[in-house]
């Protein structure tokens, strides 16, 4: 735009001048030649300046479009992986929780377990073995049946029963867990 209003400024002022030196040295006719000639030149410069400042105009536009797609295509791509993140947390966050929360079936396996390899120190809290109810049970689940199938304390690796697999551990441990809620 700079250009085009210098150029125009630099036209008129060409026109100007020669507008006063034929005056005096040549007949009317013959004067307005140049001056159409350098009006001419000018207007055919303003219409090239012009031309360009469209030309870019439009490289400036293609530019931007092409900005906005990459940046749409950037956003989507972001997005869907966010979703995909978002879906496996929750996922992972459901598979935790149900392993937390025991079934009927494990509650009943507890419970036999219980019964038949822990109830005998657990009942009575001897050796300070925690009874159902005590605050300990309220811990990390899973620090819990780690310490039961490694033993903790005077308590044994596996309640001392050797046969108990680490899912009747956990079983086990649910079931004290949730009587002691």
């Amino acid at each position: 735009m700079k250009k085009f209003i210098v150029l125009v400024f630099i036209a008129l002022f060409m026109v100007a001048c020669s507008n006063d030196s034929t005056e005096t040295t040549q007949s009317p006719a013959p004067a307005s030649k140049p001056a159409e000639d350098t009006i001419q030149r000018a207007t055919d410069t303003v219409q090239k300046t012009a031309d360009q400042v469209v030309e870019k105009g439009q490289e400036l536009k293609d530019e931007a479009v092409q900005y906005v797609g990459k940046a749409s295509e950037t956003v989507a791509a972001k997005s869907e992986e966010l979703q995909a993140g978002a879906e496996k947390l929750a996922q992972q966050g459901s598979d935790r929780l149900a392993a937390l929360v025991p079934t009927a079936a494990t509650f009943d396996k507890g419970r036999s377990i219980y019964q038949q390899s822990c109830r005998s120190c657990h009942d009575s809290g001897i050796m300070g073995a925690p009874k159902i109810g005590h605050e300990r049970y309220s811990a990390d689940i899973e620090r819990l049946v780690a310490n039961s199938i490694k033993g903790i304390g005077r308590m044994p690796a596996r309640g001392g029963n050797r046969n108990l697999s680490d899912e009747d551990v956990r079983a086990a441990v649910l079931y004290m867990v949730e009587e002691s809620k």
